[in-house]
């Protein structure tokens, strides 16, 4: 900390939060400029304006999505959080932490919120200011009730954060109101601090030394793609094909469905579900015919043994929906979380079945390109580290990065970096040796030992639970924007009817169809009483230990699916504002009743949620 008391006609404000919570919509409304809101911020912006007679500077910072900890979040973004406090020199003010009001605040979004900012060291939430923004959805009440009925996560924020808190309302004057009692609440801040906030010298150092060596090591990684290419088509010979035939992968919500749309042209505005069976679709594309196969995903935690049999199934047949082999299998990988030892593990372990000769004619495609910013995309493979490079140089350093936004340059740099991929290796053919054989009966194996229905019910389990959330958002999908309005009241079934129990432990199913998700029934396969409380043929005993890790692995993934069906709403009501069709109070309402959906889905998560809850209520990209 510096000396010396602050000049207050000048005010430097960072602003920090999740993923569509506010953040961006708030500075706009303290710039007091109608500027709509980004959902994602790629990278620190800088903005200046002159309010309330003081000059504020305020750095929007990229966000992380609200139930990932601090070690699922990319490293150029955690860097990027690191370098705002230099982009606003000497430091800022006050750090402004926008927690949005349109979901409810679980103890996994404390744990997020408290390791991200965590980054800056404890003497940051001395700086802080908690801004709880999208207020319109709480409909009246204040905001003391408003803390009082989220419970002790958002006590325990506020009271870290010194008491320091507003309200804000986005769709209103009441934004504007508070402005004022935002900027007082800075100053004063400023004054009984004496200074601004300095992030530690070493640290600062550290991080743009790191930053640094990335880039070196990301342009050389550059220059040995352009001189392989170069190579390639000084000394091969490379066709343009007039068709081209794509397979993809990667694990359950990767971004696989979203970039199957960008491929062939059909926009980005995709369901976000779950993708349950290989699906062919094609299109033209820059003079040319392309398909693409989308298809199922693996877990993204769990190991390749759990991977569902039906979903191996539907992997073997999408192979062949084309009648031909396809000319490029793209693996994808969001750009915006981490590559771990874990992921390696799994990513490999579930490629296996399609023989070692698949690296040759795989490529990485990196999905959520828009998150990068003026990050480059081999900065992001050297900032990840060895295991994000090992997957990249498996299959032979090619990779390829595409956006939401259907960038048509981008997609038809893929088709050229296909060309020369089948120049190169000419098509993938699927051979199962002996050897390979040999492998997957060792993970049958292994995974039998470990007792399959254990696999069975964590995917039937998935199902039956994310078969209640569709049926909710159908509900509120279907209802007439007319039949909103007052929607508080609105004649909606939010209550769950098939709610997380013990009872569940009962109910798992037994069809698993190749051809779509697994058919959910009421045969009996699970006993959870004492031990000796077994059924001779169909049930299994679980025990404490076993019920608390497959709480923690569902929830793990479950927590992903929250990240879907809060984007999904959201582009439903980016849609309907782009209709023009309907008033803001109808869009207004709409949010309304969104809420209540999430708030039905969010409080059905949570430690022991999946196991025990039988009264609450409450979704990488496909």
């Amino acid at each position: 900390m510096s000396l010396g008391q602050p000049d207050l006609t000048e005010l430097r404000v960072v602003v920090l939060g999740a993923n569509q919570s506010g953040k961006t919509s708030v500075i706009s409304t303290l710039h007091r400029r109608a500027e709509f809101e980004l959902f994602k911020r790629a990278a620190c912006e800088k903005g200046d304006s002159e309010v309330a007679a003081n000059q504020v500077t305020f750095i929007d910072t990229p966000g992380w999505w609200r139930n990932n900890l601090l070690t699922e979040t990319a490293g150029f973004i955690k860097q990027d959080l690191l370098l705002s406090v230099s982009k606003c020199p000497p430091g800022p003010h006050t750090f402004i932490l926008v927690i949005g009001s349109d979901v409810p605040f679980t103890e996994k979004n404390r744990r997020s919120v408290e390791e991200h900012v965590g980054l800056f060291g404890e003497n940051a939430w001395e700086h802080t200011i908690v801004v709880f923004a999208k207020g319109e959805y709480l409909e009246g009440k204040s905001i003391e009730q408003h803390i009082a009925s989220e419970g002790e996560a958002l006590s325990w924020l506020v009271e870290k954060c010194g008491n320091r808190c507003h309200l804000f309302s986005n769709d209103s004057t009441e934004g504007c109101n508070e402005v004022g009692k935002i900027l007082e609440q800075i100053e004063i801040l400023a004054k009984t601090r004496n200074s601004h906030f300095e992030l530690d010298e070493k640290i600062l150092r550290e991080v743009e030394e790191k930053r640094n060596t990335y880039r070196d090591r990301a342009q050389q990684r550059r220059q040995e793609v352009q001189d392989q290419r170069e190579i390639l088509q000084k000394h091969g010979v490379i066709l343009s094909l007039p068709e081209l035939r794509i397979y993809l992968l990667g694990w359950l919500f990767s971004g696989k469905t979203s970039a199957s749309k960008t491929i062939i042209g059909q926009g980005s505005n995709v369901k976000r579900s779950r993708t349950y069976q290989s699906l062919r679709t094609s299109g033209e594309v820059a003079g040319r015919r392309v398909s693409v196969v989308d298809t199922p995903g693996w877990w993204k935690y769990l190991p390749a043994k759990c991977t569902p049999d039906w979903v191996k199934t539907e992997l073997q047949r999408g192979l062949t929906l084309d009648s031909k082999a396809p000319h490029a299998i793209l693996l994808a990988v969001p750009v915006d979380t981490t590559f771990s030892t874990e992921q390696k593990k799994i990513t490999e372990d579930n490629m296996r079945v399609f023989g070692d000769d698949v690296w040759r004619h795989t490529m990485v495609l990196f999905t959520c390109g828009d998150l990068l910013g003026d990050t480059s995309i081999e900065e992001h493979i050297e900032c990840e580290g060895e295991h994000l490079e090992w997957l990249v140089e498996k299959c032979g350093n090619r990779y390829h990065v595409v956006s939401w936004n259907d960038k048509e340059d981008e997609v038809v740099e893929l088709l050229k970096k296909i060309d020369e991929m089948v120049a190169r290796n000419s098509l993938f053919c699927l051979e199962v040796t002996e050897a390979q054989r040999s492998v997957v009966k060792d993970m049958t194996d292994e995974l039998q030992e470990e007792n399959r229905k254990l696999v069975d019910f964590l995917d039937l389990e998935w199902r039956r639970k994310d078969t209640a959330v569709e049926k909710k958002i159908e509900r509120i999908s279907n209802q007439p924007t007319s039949n909103l309005r007052g929607s508080k009241n609105a004649d909606i079934d939010f209550g769950d009817n098939d709610p997380w129990s013990e009872k569940t432990l009962e109910n798992s199913g037994k069809g698993i169809s190749p051809q779509g998700p697994p058919e959910v029934c009421t045969h009996s396969m699970w006993s959870c009483g004492q031990p000796g409380q077994e059924d001779q043929e169909h049930t299994c005993e679980i025990s404490a230990v076993q019920m608390e890790c497959l709480t923690a692995m569902l929830e793990r993934e479950w927590s992903r699916r929250e990240i879907g069906i809060t984007e999904r709403f959201q582009n439903m009501l980016s849609d309907l504002r782009q209709s023009g069709i309907s008033s803001e109070a109808d869009v207004h309402d709409l949010e309304l009743s969104i809420r209540k959906v999430v708030k039905w889905f969010e409080g059905s998560s949570g430690h022991g949620s999946f196991m025990d809850d039988d009264t609450g209520e409450h979704e990488e990209n496909m």
